[in-house]
This record gives structure tokens, sequence and C-alpha cells, in this order.
């Protein structure tokens, strides 16, 4: 448990953070003689207004509009005064594999009542990166799988006696402890089990030919037009070696009502089936219908850039804290009410301005004793593909990684009274986070929707996956112009008709990015009390991160 004791009146420290920290609560500096003092409120608009605009098309890599984007993101690491961190290149090149599906019209379900047909795209998604130009499902077998999960500390196997070798399997989003206040798996919060990734790369490590998760508004954390939206478009890998050979052919959704009519069909209640799946001791079983269906795939490659500055450290220039934000978005997409240009100013053109200007604060302050890495990695919207790449292939040891500051979908309420933690519990950062949101005057709390799974979306988790810990967080619950309950109809309204949308845009006359501007001012401070201290964060638990066990023995 981290902890430490502060007495102003004799200047004495103790607890872990023995070094000379520079933000103690006795004789704090005001943040206009700081060096958090530098981040403004102009300096975050800047960049918003700059990432956001429709002259950079919505930050799709592998675009020609990615150039623009990390040009501008490394001329600012340059003007800042942060060195290169890429052997003398502000720019990390992470290889893609670009793939473009095209679903059957139809996914045809034989059943004991007759065909069921689903549409693509308003019923089911499909898509894939094993690199087979066509995928056919001809009357293949189905499995339904529960939850699809392999789970021995929960004593869960949702295969257990039946071989979906060459099968198609159906499985539930989310995870069995979705909606209940038990203990089992971690309750309502989500685990890494109750991801879509992990659901198929359970699938692929069975040997299924086809995984179809079942969609849920609540479990999944968005609605079907955030999954609708991603078919027949073109997806992004990293570029593999082996051509993911050992993927499912077709990976995929199915709405909830389609899933309804399916079992139906067969005399099954679906409401019974959840509420069963859900228990331990579930046991999957064949279904008496075959699916029929097909997937074509064109494959191209190209290369995106991880952008990234640091600032070599004074006493101990190995070891290094890291920041991340995240700079693509979606690009050019479906038009809604005639826009087509996803700007992605909340998701993530805020959290770029936000490391960009504590980078800024860093580089006007007393210099760091340990190493600060500021990474704007690419495609994280493709499932956090620069940050892996990162991570496979750092420019400093893991083992030396202190930890991974990230956040993501800053929201423009103004100030919050709160700091909102995602992934609350897993380290003891939790409590430096707290400690120092206290001398700004707010309080921490949990992610109020933990079974969303947001710990596992963003850019931190690669770093956790592979035994860093991080911190994922921002005001959010608790806006000072707005109090608890407005502010959570606020976040409601932008999860359903702004995120993922082109009405995720920067408007001066409404927007208030204050609150953005203390989160960078805390983030800060909490960066600058590792960079100054030998404080080495650790796991309180690795329970959820599936078959990642984050260990930090120090």
């Amino acid at each position: 448990m981290f902890r430490t004791t502060f007495r102003c009146l004799t200047g004495t420290v103790t607890g872990i953070l023995a070094a000379a920290l520079l933000l103690s609560s006795c004789g704090q500096k005001t943040p206009e003689t700081s060096p958090e003092g530098v981040i403004t409120y102009a300096a975050i608009e800047k960049h918003i207004v700059a990432l956001s605009s429709d002259e950079m098309k919505g930050r799709m890599p592998a675009t020609p509009s990615e150039e623009k984007v990390v040009e501008y993101i490394a001329a600012q690491m340059r003007e800042i005064g942060l060195e290169p961190a890429a052997g003398g290149s502000y720019f990390q090149e992470v290889p893609l594999l670009l793939v473009t599906g095209r679903s059957s019209p139809w996914l045809e379900f034989v059943t004991p009542n007759g065909t069921l047909s689903l549409a693509k795209q308003t019923d089911y998604v499909s898509f894939g990166r094993k690199m087979e130009t066509s995928v056919t499902l001809d009357g293949s077998e189905v499995v339904f799988a529960g939850y699809g999960i392999v789970a021995p500390e929960y004593g869960r196997n949702d295969f257990e006696g039946v071989d979906v070798r060459g099968k198609t399997i159906l499985v539930w989003v989310n995870d069995p402890g979705y909606g209940t206040e038990g203990d089992y798996f971690r309750g309502h919060e989500m685990t890494y089990y109750g991801r879509w990734t992990y659901k198929f790369e359970e699938a692929a490590r069975k040997g299924a030919r086809a995984c179809f998760i079942i969609h849920e508004t609540g479990p999944a954390g968005y609605g079907w037009n955030v999954v609708s939206n991603n078919g027949e478009s073109t997806q992004q890998y990293l570029l593999p070696g082996d051509g993911y050979a050992s993927r499912c052919g077709i990976e995929g959704w199915i709405t909830l009502s389609s899933a309804e009519k399916l079992f139906q069909s067969c005399g099954l209640s679906l409401e019974k089936l959840k509420r069963e799946s859900a228990a331990p001791g579930f046991k999957p079983f064949t279904l008496p219908v075959t699916v029929s269906g097909s997937l074509t795939n064109r494959f191209d490659t190209a290369v995106s850039r991880n952008v990234c500055g640091m600032i070599r450290g004074a006493r101990h220039p190995g070891e290094v804290v890291v920041y991340t934000a995240h700079w693509d978005h979606l690009g050019v997409g479906t038009p809604v009410n005639g826009d087509s240009i996803y700007n992605g100013a909340t998701d993530n053109a805020s959290a770029v301005a936000w490391m960009l200007e504590i980078a800024r604060a860093f580089t006007s302050g007393p210099p760091p004793e340990r190493s600060l890495l500021f990474l704007s990695p690419t495609a994280e919207e493709s499932g956090l593909l620069g940050s892996s790449w990162y991570t496979q292939n750092p420019f400093f040891s893991l083992d030396s990684t202190v930890a991974c500051i990230n956040t993501d979908v800053i929201l423009f309420l103004g100030k919050f009274r709160d700091i909102a933690l995602t992934g609350y519990g897993y380290s003891d950062l939790d409590s430096l986070v707290e400690r120092v949101a206290a001398t700004q005057g707010r309080y921490s709390v949990p992610d109020p929707n933990p079974e969303n799974g947001m710990f596992f979306r963003s850019d931190q988790f690669p770093f956790v996956k592979r035994g860093v810990p991080a911190i994922f967080a921002k005001g959010y619950t608790d806006a000072e112009k707005f109090g608890p309950g407005e502010t959570a109809a606020l976040i409601a309204r932008y999860w359903e008709s702004v995120y993922h949308t082109p009405q995720d845009e920067y408007d001066p006359l409404r927007d208030d990015l204050s609150g953005l501007v203390e989160d960078a001012r805390l983030f800060y401070k909490v960066g600058a009390e590792l960079a100054h201290s030998r404080f080495w964060p650790q796991f309180k638990t690795s329970a959820g991160f599936g078959e990642a066990a984050p260990l930090r023995p120090r």
C-alpha cells in the first residue's frame, strides 16, 4: 500500500517517497509560479482546434491525413524542447496489415423451424484478420459457448466437453459477473475475460472457424451503431509474421434481437440461457442449427507512426515514466446529418493536448531525476496497436519503466470536483493520485461504469499486460457547473450520441476546457513525484487480466 505522511511544521517527510518531493502540501507554490503554471487554457485549446479540424480528416492512420497529424505533434514536441526518442527521430514506425472485408449479404441459420436470415450491418457484422482471401461457412455446426471464457482461477471453462474445432461459436459479451454485486469474477466490474478481444483470442485458441458475439448495449458499453460502423470498413492490425494463421476465419457480432429469434427457433429461451450461462458450472452445447455465410478479404500493408519525445533523466536516465495519449481517430466515414468527418475532439485530441502541455511544464521546471517519455500512439481505435507495438519494441526496458500515465476521452464540461480512476484497485498508484488530487481540493472515485471495461480499452493496458503499473484517470463524475446528477446525464448523452460520431467536435462557445487544464496540472504533479523519487509502484492484484498476470518484484 502506497502511503506517505507529511509534517509541515518540521518539513520532514516519511514513508515510501523518501526523495525530495516537489509538491508537498508545505509551502506549495501556486500554479502561476510553479512549472504547471505554463499549462494554460489557450495552449490546450490551440492543440484541440488544430488536431480536430476538418483539415485533419478525422486522423485515420495510414491515410494522407496522417502526415499532417504526426508532423503537427512532432513539431510541438520540438518546440517544447523534447528530445527525439526513437533513435534520433520523433517517429517510431508501426507496420500495419490493412484488411478490407466484404461480408455475404446474409448470414443464414438453418433451424428446426426454418431458415433465419440475418442481414449484414443490420443484424450481423463480420470481419477477420486471418490472411485468407475467401472464408466460407457452408453448413457449419454451431456451438453455444456461454461467455467463451477459460478462467481456471474462477473454476470456469465454457468449452468443457465440446470440441469446437472448425465450428462456429456464439458467446455473450462481457463476463458472468455483469449485473451482480457478488465476488464471482469481479462482480459488476468487467474483467479482461469480458472484452471482445479476449473472446476472439480464446475462440482462436480453441480452433473455432468463426466466433460471433451477441451484442448488448449495456454489457458492451456502446450501441450497435458503433459495431456496425466497423463493418465493411478497412480494419487495421499489426503486421503478422504468420499471416494470423491461428485466428478464426470470421470474427463478428450479431444483434440481441437476432439471437433471441435464433434461440427461439430452437425452442430455447435466451433469457433463461443468459441466467444459466452466467452461473458457475455452465456447460456448452451444440445447437440444432447450421450456419452459412462468407467473407472476402483484400490485404494491404502500410506503415503508421507513433510520435515520441523525451526528457532524459539527470540521475537515473535508464528509468522512465511514460505519458501516453493516442493521436488517431476514425477518419472519414458514414455521414451523419451530412457530416462525414469524425473529428475526434474529445477522443482524443483532448488527451494529446493534455500530454503536450504536461511536457511543456516539465521542460520549464527542474530536470527530472528519471527520464520522461511522451508517447502518442497510432491506431488505438483499431485495438491499441501503436501502444502494443511500443511495448513489444520499447525504447526503455519495461523492467525499468516506472509507470504509464494515460488518459482518453476528456469531456469539455469545465472543472470537476472529482478525479475518476479507471482500473481502481489494481495498483498503489491510486493512492498517489488521490493525494495529489487533494491538493487541488478534489476527491477520487472509482470509474462509475466499471462494467464497460475501459481499463482494457485504452493505451495503458498493453503496459499493464507486460507488468507496468498504469494510471487512467480524469475528472468525470462531478462537474462543478452541473453537479453529479446533471453530469451523469450529460455523460450518458455523450456516449449515446457523440462518441464515435461526427458530432465529436470542439465548439469554443459551448465547450469549457478549464477541467482539462486542471487535469493536466494534476498529472504533471503525479508524474513529477514519480520522476523525482525512488518509488516503484506495485500491483495490488492481477485478477481480471486474463492470461496477463503482472508481477513486479522489487
